[in-house]
């Protein structure tokens, strides 16, 4: 047992080259507070030999819980198990903080995210690619991405103008395990992280949003992230990065929805929480994004000269895109782009 009350849970697999890095940009953050859970998952390497040793030497209070996860657990699952740790072991507990391995926090990550539970129930932080690995992303098409960033920006000023969540405008919007921080209070409202393979840190989000809890996007608290191509978790950002590599043919973000989904829901008041999930079956093809964009821009430019949303929403099938039709939306679901991944992108 411990009087520490800020648990930092990092889930961990296969991750002796990063983990050193890991720890150390968390040294010396309010130590006397802090306990750090690693959670090594499926690992073969050296990752709990090393942040052993590593530990001590930065004054770091380590606790290291070591699993086998099957095939239907992933990261949700390990944070999860971290997280019912630090529950257990720490009775004053106040804060569960939430990074990844692969990442390394700002060196005031902590400090900004109490600051800001302060007036909060849950933190999610900007995520940035680390400076040295962000030549790896220089094969990507620049169009491709600059559209998707355009329309991230469009759906997330729509969603906060109707989705009853200003707050996130003008924000980076994403919810990423690698800079989540939430209130013990609040972690305890919402269920705790699902054990799922990968999206756990989203739906956390929109449990609390649902159920009335308040979240900060805040763009000062800052993680950089590795921009690896060989990656750990299924679904994550390496898979979405070598994807974007190599194909012009993916589906985009799960959180980014068709602008006709949007206008629709809209005028019937049916958003839904902050990030949205679009089932696999409306995801937005890469190729249509030009299209999205200019119909999503239309509807709020005819809203801003006309009053209150007007524009039809019953977007009918030859009004659509022909890659949005069922044989081109079934290929794009096997480059699909998953919740966690456009976070680090």
């Amino acid at each position: 047992m411990t009087a520490k009350d800020i648990a930092i849970v990092i889930p961990a697999r296969n991750e002796a080259k990063r983990i050193r890095a890991c720890l150390t940009a968390l040294a010396g953050q309010l130590p006397q507070r802090v306990r750090v859970v690693l959670v090594v998952n499926n690992t073969s390497d050296a990752t709990e030999a090393i942040a052993r040793q590593t530990a001590p030497q930065l004054g770091l209070d380590l606790e290291v819980l070591t699993c086998e996860l099957t095939a239907g657990q992933g990261v949700g699952t390990a944070r999860r198990m971290g997280c019912a740790q630090a529950l257990a072991a720490m009775p004053a507990l106040r804060y569960l903080l939430s990074t990844d391995a692969d990442c390394v926090v700002a060196e005031d990550w902590i400090a900004r995210n109490l600051a800001h539970l302060t007036c909060a129930d849950a933190v999610c932080g900007k995520i940035v690619p680390i400076e040295a690995e962000a030549k790896l992303l220089n094969g990507m098409d620049r169009l491709l991405l600059t559209q998707e960033g355009t329309y991230r920006q469009l759906v997330q000023a729509f969603y906060a103008r109707h989705g009853g969540c200003p707050d996130i405008l003008g924000t980076h919007g994403e919810a990423a395990g690698a800079s989540l921080a939430l209130t013990r209070a609040a972690y305890l409202a919402a269920g705790g992280f699902e054990p799922m393979i990968c999206g756990e840190d989203r739906r956390i989000i929109r449990t609390l949003r649902q159920t009335g809890h308040v979240v900060r996007h805040a763009d000062d608290v800052q993680v950089r992230a590795s921009c690896r191509l060989t990656g750990r978790a299924i679904g994550g950002m390496s898979d979405a990065l070598k994807q974007r590599m190599a194909r012009r043919d993916y589906l985009i973000d799960d959180c980014l929805p068709p602008a006709a989904w949007l206008i629709q829901h809209a005028q019937t008041g049916t958003l839904g929480p902050w990030p949205p999930q679009v089932p696999p079956e409306s995801r937005v093809n890469v190729r249509d994004l030009a299209w999205n964009i200019r119909l999503l821009e239309g509807a709020v430019r005819s809203e801003e000269e006309v009053g209150p949303m007007r524009v039809r929403a019953d977007v009918e099938a030859s009004m659509l895109p022909s890659h949005n039709r069922a044989g081109e939306t079934e290929r794009g679901l096997q480059s699909g782009l998953t919740c966690e991944q456009a976070a680090h992108v």
